[in-house]
């Protein structure tokens, strides 16, 4: 399942950029968000967005962690 397969990659890479995530498994955002919505609501993975400025878009970072946690979003 796709899921599983983003899982283990991000596992595999530690942190992982959304672009890369939307590269690696050829997908839009539109089809990413709503599966990475279901892995972070597991506890899965974290999620961090970090805003560089009102002229640039922000970085959206995914990383996996160790235990099953509360659901975290890092908005740096």
């Amino acid at each position: 399942m796709i899921l599983s397969a983003i899982l283990d990659y991000v596992k595999k890479t530690g942190r992982v950029e959304e672009k890369q995530l939307l590269k690696h498994f050829h997908l839009r955002a539109e089809g990413l968000s709503p599966m990475m919505t279901v892995l972070l609501k597991r506890g899965k993975i974290q999620k961090t967005i970090n805003n560089r400025g009102e002229k640039l878009h922000p970085e959206i970072y995914y990383s996996c962690l160790k235990k099953q946690q509360i659901p975290i979003l890092t908005v740096v």
